[in-house]
C-alpha cells in the first residue's frame, strides 16, 4: 500500500439499485455480475470515483454509492495495480449490511455528468 492510500479511511463501491436490493434481500452484498466474475468487489478511492463513473457508468441513473470504512474490511481489502490505470482497492469477499453505508443515489447534472460532491461532503463530515 502506498502512503497516499494508507491515508484513505473510506473506500467506495458503485452499485446498481437492483444489485443493492438483491443484497438487502440476501443479507449480504457480493457485488455485480462483473465483480463475481472477477472474484472481487471493484472499489474506488474518493479521488478515483469521478473517473470510474465516467468510464463504467456513463448515462446510468440506477446507481448508488456505498461507503466502506477501510479499517473494518481487514485483510480481504487489497490494494492492487490495474495496469495502465493505477492502484485500486479490491475486496475479496462479500459485505454484510453493517459494513457499508448507502450514501445515496448518484445524480447527474444537466450535461449527464454524475455529481458526487454532496455525497462526499456527507462522508467527510462523519470522519
Amino acid at each position: 500500500m502506498t502512503q497516499a492510500l494508507a491515508t484513505d479511511r473510506t473506500v467506495y463501491h458503485i452499485a446498481t439499485a437492483a444489485d443493492l436490493a438483491a443484497a438487502e434481500d440476501a443479507g449480504r452484498y457480493a457485488g455485480s455480475a462483473l465483480c463475481r466474475r472477477d472474484g472481487f468487489i471493484h472499489m474506488s478511492t474518493a479521488a478515483q470515483l469521478a473517473a470510474t463513473l465516467a468510464r463504467f457508468f456513463a448515462g446510468r441513473d440506477d446507481i448508488v454509492l456505498l461507503g466502506l470504512d477501510v479499517a473494518g474490511l481487514g485483510d480481504a481489502l487489497r490494494w492492487e495495480d490495474v495496469p495502465g490505470v493505477g492502484i485500486f482497492p479490491h475486496y475479496y469477499g462479500a459485505f454484510t449490511a453493517d459494513q457499508y453505508r448507502v450514501l445515496g443515489p448518484i445524480p447527474r447534472d444537466g450535461d449527464g455528468v454524475h455529481r458526487i460532491a454532496a455525497l462526499m461532503t456527507a462522508v467527510e463530515g462523519t470522519q
